[in-house]
């Protein structure tokens, strides 16, 4: 019960401190995952994390990248001192389009028909942690994740809208869906 308080009392805080990036500017993720144990609900600087561990990368830098982390040795917000262990963060670069058309396509499509899936709410899942990315205008994406363990072999469910795909995260890049995903 206590560990259900602290996931929703760090789902709002990070609900209440996150907006949608700007289309033009670079992506800031908003993160969901396991909260530092400890007794109260620690502001954790994912951003920061992310830039000290050397995992900033740029939007079309495709793919899955991950660091493991000592806790304790982090900083930007968790503990010095207290319940230390190894944690690891993932940065799951996605570029996502969409295809006119529905069913498998016999013959290769061009980038001519393809239309980026722009500005669209991307709900992702990760094997115990979950999230919202924002797509920009041109359809990429980044997913930021901190958890107990390794992620790269784990499925990766992204949904938008009614539609989702599962893949391995450590194999998604670029993904071309059919034309529903284009109109959620």
């Amino acid at each position: 019960m206590r560990f259900l308080i602290l996931i929703w009392i760090f789902i709002a805080f990070v609900a209440c401190q996150s907006a949608p990036p700007k289309a033009e500017g670079p992506l800031v993720p908003e993160t969901k995952g396991p909260l530092p144990e400890g007794g109260e609900a620690s502001r954790i600087d994912y951003v920061g994390l992310q830039r000290s561990l050397g995992l900033e990368t740029p939007q079309d830098r495709l793919g899955y990248q991950e660091k493991p982390f000592n806790t304790c040795e982090a900083g930007y917000g968790y503990s010095a001192t207290q319940n230390c262990h190894r944690e690891y963060m993932a940065v799951i670069n996605v570029h996502l389009q969409c295809r006119d058309s529905v069913g498998q396509v016999s013959e290769g499509v061009t980038n001519a028909e393809l239309t980026p899936i722009a500005n669209k709410a991307v709900r992702w899942n990760l094997k115990g942690v979950q999230g919202t990315a924002q797509t920009d205008s041109e359809g990429f994406t980044q997913i930021v994740a901190v958890s107990p363990r390794s992620q790269s072999r784990q499925r990766l469910k992204l949904s938008v809208g009614n539609e989702f795909l599962y893949m391995r995260a450590n194999e998604i890049t670029r993904v071309v869906t059919p034309r529903p995903w284009c109109f959620p």
